[in-house]
């Protein structure tokens, strides 16, 4: 990865303590510079929805007959923020391991299993007329259904083919991304699912099975376009998890060999629940972020490197902070995961990834909200909500190249503490968004630090707007966050509202030196918007 050295300059901002606020240098260009980002898609900002919760997240009333109104609304703040809905993956190892049963009454039936997710799911056909009805989501939205391809019995290929109608018929060709077939493959021996002795040649040959049966008994009689692709392939478990199972193998092995492929899924969850995790030096860490992101260098230029790949996108459609579902809210649920939240979505941006889908589950710990009770506990806007919604605004809804451009800070100690990107609108600086990692909370003996930003712009008179996100207790705060000065909540159905207390947009001016002057706390995250 090439870094501009003309972007950013950025001197001694390491923070340990509040005696000094010390001053940050940003040598913003004004036109996009080398080493930027290809251009992004407006909902680069998407989400994957784990098929055993994803009803939670539709419906709500009894029989869930009516729209999860508080689940469309957080949508709509999403899709206003970029202009275009992201887009739904319902999947996850749920989705691989349904049934799909045409005379069962209820919509849905699970039984339990670990880490939050079923050992088998069974669903009739109402639950995908009820989960896919219009209304549950913002216009335009589009969905990728994951299909199974963990069962290899004499009935699999009519349960997945079964499952592919009933997706399509209910989604609607005009609303329909892509099929995906099987979920994180590369752990299906150690799962007990296939022989140990199961490779990837195995798998490539089974999914050309499954997909051929469904281009011929679906796609083919359905109104889809004919001449585009429809196949969203690998969604293998994680980066660099097993050597053997790479998109490189995948493509040697012959998964494209029949061209129905539109794109590449892989899987990244940086961390689980080993006792080195901590929330400063494991996610509120861009060190850490950038190397985790940087293990797809090698997918993507593999992918660009012959003209029979060149067109197929690279996502990383399964990602979250942790793939420890449950019992991590430490370190899933706070302020630090949504600072991690934005990181993780912008790098990933830069390094040309084509979209990302963050995986959510209602009782997941990194959830973005808890979309129905809970036991006693009512639903919720949590914390990693506050992270999706900054990065969807960074992104923007410009409908011209949305480009981001980035370079670490120039000093060693510096560098896994901040984080500073620029996001072009046409070639223009648009907005500089800043993460400030250093870790503080309240039980800190120490006032709050700040590190004063000059964004040397080289235009006096710049006006710009500044919007802070924060929450009073700081790092590990599981409440009180906002951003703008606006929260979401429950109790507002998930519309925005001011905090009277809290300064909203900050007026920024450039200098008789063309500089801009913000100052960010530890613990914080600043988006500066640039009226031109």
């Amino acid at each position: 990865m090439w870094f501009s050295p003309v972007l950013f300059s950025i001197l001694a901002p390491y923070v340990t303590h509040a005696v000094d606020t010390p001053t940050t240098i940003l040598l913003a260009s004004p036109r996009l510079p080398q080493g930027a980002s290809k251009p992004i898609v407006n909902n680069f900002v998407s989400l994957s929805i784990a098929i055993h919760w994803f009803q939670d997240y539709t419906r709500q009333g009894s029989n869930a007959s009516q729209p999860n109104t508080f689940t469309r609304n957080l949508l709509n703040s999403l899709t206003e923020s970029t202009s275009v809905a992201p887009q739904i993956r319902i999947g996850g190892t749920s989705a691989d391991r349904t049934t799909y049963v045409p005379d069962q009454e209820e919509t849905i039936k699970t039984v339990t299993g670990d880490n939050g997710i079923p050992l088998n799911v069974t669903l009739n056909e109402r639950w995908f007329r009820q989960c896919f009805e219009d209304t549950s989501f913002p216009p335009g939205t589009k969905f990728i259904f994951d299909l199974p391809l963990m069962r290899n019995d004499s009935g699999a290929i009519d349960n997945t083919v079964r499952g592919a109608q009933w997706a399509l018929g209910a989604i609607r060709e005009e609303r329909f991304m892509a099929f995906e077939i099987g979920n994180e493959e590369d752990l299906y021996p150690g799962q007990g699912v296939t022989p140990r002795s199961w490779t990837i040649i195995g798998y490539v040959e089974r999914w050309r099975r499954f997909a051929g049966a469904i281009l011929e008994r679906v796609v083919k009689p359905s109104k889809l376009d004919s001449t585009k692709k429809w196949f969203q392939g690998l969604v293998f478990a994680g980066l660099g998890y097993n050597p053997d199972w790479t998109t490189q193998t995948a493509f040697a092995a012959g998964i494209n060999e029949d061209g129905l492929l539109k794109s590449v899924s892989l899987h990244n969850y940086p961390a689980g629940s080993a006792p080195w995790v901590t929330l400063g030096r494991t996610f509120m860490n861009h060190g850490a972020i950038v190397a985790n992101i940087s293990q797809v260098n090698d997918d993507l230029e593999f992918l660009q490197s012959s003209p029979e790949t060149w067109d197929l996108d690279f996502v990383l459609g399964e990602t979250n902070i942790d793939f420890v579902n449950l019992k991590m809210e430490q370190f899933e649920g706070v302020l630090g995961s949504a600072l991690w939240t934005i990181d993780y979505i912008l790098y990933a941006a830069f390094s040309n990834v084509a979209r990302v889908y963050l995986h959510q589950g209602t009782t997941f710990g990194y959830a973005a909200w808890q979309p129905v009770p809970v036991n006693d506990i009512q639903p919720k806007v949590r914390p990693p909500w506050y992270g999706l919604k900054f990065a969807a605004e960074a992104i923007g809804f410009h409908h011209g190249p949305i480009q981001i451009a980035t370079i670490a800070p120039t000093t060693n100690e510096s560098t896994d503490q901040l984080s500073v990107y620029a996001i072009y609108e046409s070639f223009a600086l648009a907005r500089i968004a800043i993460i400030n990692f250093n870790e503080w909370n309240a039980t800190t003996p120490y006032t709050r630090p700040t590190i004063n930003f000059r964004i040397a712009l080289g235009i006096r008179g710049t006006k710009a707007t500044g919007r802070r996100l924060t929450a009073p207790e700081g790092a590990s705060a599981d409440t009180g966050l906002s951003f703008g000065g606006v929260v979401w909540n429950y109790s507002t159905n998930g519309i925005p509202e001011n905090v009277d207390d809290v300064h909203g947009n900050i007026a920024l001016e450039a200098d008789s030196e063309g500089v801009l002057e913000v100052g960010v706390k530890s613990s914080e995250a600043m988006l500066v918007q640039l009226h031109r």
